[in-house]
């Protein structure tokens, strides 16, 4: 676009300056030679189509500027990448490393994500095409009451913002209960000031859920006995 607008800018200022000749020398003949175009059809003609090439260039000239200019006013859009965005540096491995390091913690690089452990227990980070995934895993064992612990993850959702939880079944037919915190980030500047924000949102929510959990299972638990064992609901009054 900037070629063209060059090469526009050039071409129609060598048309102005010849359709200023041009117009000079017809005015120039006209009044110091005295040469009477009404009477030469042929020059007459000449004349008429030069004044028509000129008038079509002038409103070519216009309105290509005209676009131009509107052109310039707009900015284009540009899609979300890990190039520069409002001055602000790509994040990279290295900086998502290094805001790892600033929470005390000793970052693992593998293929496609960067791993930490806090208190023994691994979380992982992800980063593509601007996305920005933070993850704890739990393996489930088989005594694991699946629904007790979705009932729990609805409702700690409920009423963390920002967090997703759910069960993944692996090919070896393994199960995890999975916490992300998942976002869009742009520039490292973006990451340094949230990561801390993002990782208290996760281990809040997996404190929260847990605690959730062991309050149902508890209240089940209760349930059950009571059913089982009617006088420990209903303990006789005596008088």
């Amino acid at each position: 676009m900037r070629d063209f607008e060059r090469d526009y800018r050039k071409w129609s200022k060598v048309a102005l300056i010849s359709i200023v000749m041009f117009l000079f020398t017809i005015a120039t003949i006209d009044a110091f030679l005295g040469f009477d175009f009404s009477k030469n059809m042929y020059v007459m003609s000449i004349v008429v189509a030069g004044c028509m090439m000129a008038l079509i260039s002038l409103t070519w000239i216009s309105i290509l500027n005209s676009k131009l200019m509107r052109t310039d006013l707009v900015e284009p859009i540009k899609p979300a990448t890990q190039e520069k965005v409002d001055g602000g540096e790509p994040i990279t491995p290295e900086t998502i490393e290094m805001c790892i390091r600033k929470e005390g913690y000793v970052p693992q690089s593998e293929d496609d994500r960067i791993s930490f452990k806090i208190a023994g227990e691994r979380y992982e980070v992800y980063y593509q095409d601007g996305k920005f995934t933070l993850v704890k895993r739990f393996i489930l064992s088989e005594d694991t009451n699946r629904s007790l612990l979705m009932d729990a993850s609805s409702q700690a959702q409920d009423e963390i913002f920002m967090f997703r939880s759910y069960v993944h079944t692996y090919d070896n037919g393994q199960s995890a209960l999975c916490f992300e915190v998942e976002t869009y980030l742009s520039s490292t500047a973006e990451l340094e000031k949230y990561f801390p924000q993002y990782l208290n949102v996760l281990l809040h929510a997996v404190d929260r859920q847990r605690e959730i959990y062991f309050q149902m299972s508890e209240a089940e638990q209760k349930k059950a006995e009571e059913s089982t064992n009617p006088a420990i609901a209903e303990p006789r009054v005596v008088s």
